[in-house]
């Protein structure tokens, strides 16, 4: 494991390595200096998001470039309505303050595109939960975003938050990131999350009245399964969320992690787009596109980009290609690739995204069986550095592939190195100094922050669990655990129980919530957790409490005995066996995804 530092001497690491980077522990061969730079069009893309106020109609608007994504408002007779409110509560606020230079009405409605933090985060800028309870404001969405939020934050949070941090950069030196961007925005803010959950949803298409609009909203599935567009009839204008992704090629796979993001479902959505023959088309990233022959053209080439790669893709594939081959052959042709800036490769890339649609058809297997029970890697590593004539003879072929410019090469070398020894520094910062080479020279944004913070995880600049409390609260802010059904936060523990620890048990523990009159329960079969809802079932044990005291419990933030103590809980039945649950519930442990 590697050694990991205060967050305070990791910065100064940071520092230090954005102005030269001398690795320790490199014997007699020296690394050359690599200096942060940007690729030239990536910089000049930057211009894209400038902060300005864009004036769509008499009554709409969008905030560009305060945030990662935009925030939209509707003027109404009587109040406003707001599409998007930004990732953080902090740039929400000074978006609203800028927004409300144009109109002081009051906020009748929050429309949330879809459930990702950049769209949902800031929302108490805006309105506050005693105005949504009060019916002053609604909020609506998709009637699945609350589920797929449930996902992001609470199920795969760990391994999510740390993914999104390398995805976004969020951790690298201001060295690194000043005069850059994310491709589909500036680069994101990472502060304070807040969340209130939808108080009206709907299905495919719903048409409403709100502050005297004339609303439809329209169930898209694209870059976002819940992703939704929303229709002004009487000004003909179209903001379609991230269905058009922004001013680059959309990232049909996104190396954060995601489920299947099925391009067909996508460019199918577009169409309906297109159908509505939009005036003016608002994007939930990016500047907004005028002129109904303007607008046309950029939802036709995003669709015909997007269909493009499908398509070539499933062709090859049914000719026997595996992934890497594919990510070799199929490339957009001239006509596409130079529609800029909307096909240019600034956030998704075609080589990571053929990938993704193979194994949303055939899964991980790519039909050789060599790769059914495979030489653990390790000890395949230590096979190969043998044969190659053993670890400093490798080192020596990976420092000449560095010095020669064939980093890909050098940093696969070095890799063999490590996954035999972590604490091998000479591999690890000759890796690191390959990956600021690749890092620098990237146009795509997501491949550039991947290289640059795996580079400070390799030479021990990068404080993971810092990062991972960081970026956790981002993605499961207290806003949102409050509006977490109770149920599907106790439901979500199978996913934390260490098997191991009740591989020889057989036990079932019930949770009474006495202010919400339901009761919940984990029963506990030799591994496997398998939750219950409803009276009736034989408890071994019954804990009694509140649906706040439990969340504390569940959530670390108070103990058990501390919340017994204080007269919060009541326990019946076999004490030891909730013990030994809350006993095999994991804890979040540091994260290494170079370092393996």
């Amino acid at each position: 494991m590697m050694r990991t530092h205060s967050w305070q001497s990791a910065k100064w690491a940071a520092m230090l390595l954005a102005t030269i980077v001398i690795p320790f522990g490199v014997d007699s061969r020296e690394l050359e200096q690599v200096r942060p730079s940007i690729h030239p069009e990536l910089r000049e893309h930057t211009e894209h998001f400038r902060k300005k106020i864009y004036r769509i109609s008499d009554n709409v608007y969008s905030a560009v470039g305060w945030g990662l994504a935009n925030t939209i408002m509707i003027v109404g007779k009587d109040g406003l309505i707001i599409v998007d409110v930004g990732e953080d509560i902090g740039s929400a606020r000074i978006v609203r303050e800028e927004l409300r230079k144009i109109s002081d009405k009051p906020v009748k409605a929050v429309i949330y595109t879809h459930f990702h933090p950049d769209h949902i985060n800031g929302v108490k800028a805006f309105v506050s939960e005693e105005q949504v309870r009060a019916g002053e404001a609604q909020i609506i969405a998709h009637q699945s975003l609350l589920d797929n939020v449930i996902n992001q934050g609470d199920k795969i949070g760990p391994i999510l938050g740390i993914r999104t941090a390398y995805t976004s950069g969020a951790v690298l030196d201001p060295g690194e990131t000043e005069g850059m961007n994310l491709g589909i925005g500036p680069n994101p803010n990472v502060g304070g999350a807040t969340f209130i959950a939808p108080t009206l949803v709907y299905d495919d298409r719903k048409r409403l009245t709100i502050a005297g609009i004339e609303l439809e909203l329209r169930h898209v599935p694209s870059e976002a399964p819940d992703e939704t567009a929303v229709y002004l009839p009487e000004s003909n204008i179209l903001l379609s969320g991230e269905t058009i992704q922004g001013p680059t090629l959309p990232n049909i796979h996104t190396l954060r992690g995601t489920k299947f993001r099925d391009p067909v479902s996508w460019y199918k959505s577009i169409d309906v787009l297109r159908s509505y023959q939009a005036d003016h088309l608002v994007p939930s990233h990016g500047q907004p596109v005028s002129g109904k022959e303007n607008v046309e053209t950029v939802l036709r080439a995003t669709r015909d980009g997007i269909q493009f790669i499908h398509d070539q893709t499933v062709r090859f594939m049914n000719q026997g290609l595996t992934p890497d081959e594919l990510a070799e052959v199929v490339k957009l042709p001239p006509h596409l690739a130079s529609v800029k800036p909307y096909l240019r490769e600034y956030y998704g890339t075609v080589e990571h995204s053929v990938r993704q649609i193979y194994q949303g058809y055939l899964g991980w297997f790519q039909g050789d069986p060599v790769a059914l029970d495979p030489v653990p890697r390790i000890e395949s590593a230590r096979r190969h550095v043998a044969l190659m004539g053993g670890r400093d003879a490798v080192m020596q072929h990976a420092h000449d592939a560095h010095t020669d410019g064939d980093f890909q090469w050098a940093a696969e070398l070095a890799t063999y190195l490590i996954r035999i020894a972590h604490d091998d520094h000479e591999a690890r910062n000759l890796k690191a100094a390959c990956f600021r080479h690749l890092g620098y020279a990237q146009l795509n944004t997501n491949w550039r922050n991947w290289y640059l913070t795996s580079a400070r995880e390799l030479d021990g600049s990068l404080d993971i669990p810092a990062v991972q409390r960081r970026i956790r609260a981002a993605l499961s802010s207290p806003d949102l655990m409050e509006a977490l059904p109770i149920g599907k936060v106790i439901e979500g523990l199978s996913v934390r129980i260490d098997a191991e620890a009740v591989l020889n048990s057989e036990f079932t523990v019930a949770f009474e919530l006495i202010d919400l009159g339901t009761v919940y329960a984990l029963e506990v079969r030799r591994g496997v957790a398998q939750f219950h809802e409803g009276d009736g079932l034989d408890a071994d044990v019954s804990l009694r409490t509140t649906r706040a005291s439990l969340l504390s419990v569940l959530l670390g933030q108070t103990s058990l005995e501390q919340v017994r103590d204080s007269g919060e809980v009541d326990i019946t039945g076999d004490a030891p066996a909730l013990m030994k649950l809350l006993g095999a519930l994991e804890r979040p442990a540091p994260i290494y995804l170079t370092l393996r």
